[in-house]
């Protein structure tokens, strides 16, 4: 496998190719250019972050909501 680096100008610049030889081109070429462009896509979208550490809320006893509305 290769790897080449874009910037996000020349990966919008790929993707407006790739819309352009399916239009000129038609059925011939749209199954290869939308299986690209949903790869440049893919590399193009912020990967997401995974929270490692989650927070728990803390537990209330009703007693202690009983006392926060007597007030």
């Amino acid at each position: 496998m290769n790897s080449i680096e874009f910037t996000e100008e020349e990966l919008n610049a790929l993707i407006q190719l790739i819309d352009i030889a399916i239009k000129s081109q038609g059925l011939n070429v749209a199954q290869a250019g939308v299986i690209l462009a949903d790869k440049v896509r893919e590399a193009a979208s912020p990967t997401p972050q995974v929270e490692t550490s989650p927070q728990f809320a803390e537990v209330v006893s009703s007693t202690e909501k009983d006392d926060e509305g007597s007030d």
